[in-house]
């Protein structure tokens, strides 16, 4: 422990509920931002961007997402992999093309390629839809019948 919070007086409700209430963590967080935008990209391999750092980052938005729902709101979800992987592979065919056949008039329906950045909202976006689509039967249980409901949420799309 580098530091103490004694000496640390807070004289507000506000600054009393901060994120970072002590200033020294502030001024790390400021110091870890700069490296992570400034100098990570200034020196980072294309293997490092591959193989390391994006996936830490999906798996650390799938953690803040599990530490939100479980930790904060006291649910318990076994499907949560599913919108993940669902929003995945959205955001891949939205950015490789998506072609859809209709079979019963006999045509084809072709979506250009979409940038990074669209894809990956969009990406999100159909997670979510499909999140509510299963969250909305789901609105009165709780506990353990809950948990089995995203359990199978994540059985059905595996297979799917």
């Amino acid at each position: 422990m580098l530091y103490r919070e004694a000496g640390q007086f807070k004289a507000s409700y506000v600054a009393d509920q901060a994120i970072f209430p002590i200033a020294q963590d502030r001024l790390i967080m400021l110091a870890l931002l700069v490296v992570a935008f400034l100098v990570v990209p200034a020196v980072a391999s294309e293997y490092a961007y591959r193989a390391v750092l994006i996936p830490v980052v999906i798996l650390s938005l799938a953690a803040i997402g599990l530490n939100v729902l479980m930790g904060y709101c006291g649910q318990v979800s076994l499907g949560s992999g599913a919108f993940m992987a669902i929003g995945a592979y959205s955001a891949y065919k939205f950015a490789n093309g998506v072609h859809l056949p209709l079979a019963w008039i006999g045509e084809q329906i072709s979506i250009a390629p979409l940038p990074v950045l669209p894809s990956i909202l969009l990406g999100g976006l159909m997670a979510a839809l499909v999140g509510i689509l299963f969250g909305i039967p789901s609105l009165r249980i709780k506990g353990l019948y809950l948990a089995v409901a995203t359990l199978a949420a994540q059985f059905f799309f595996d297979w799917g």
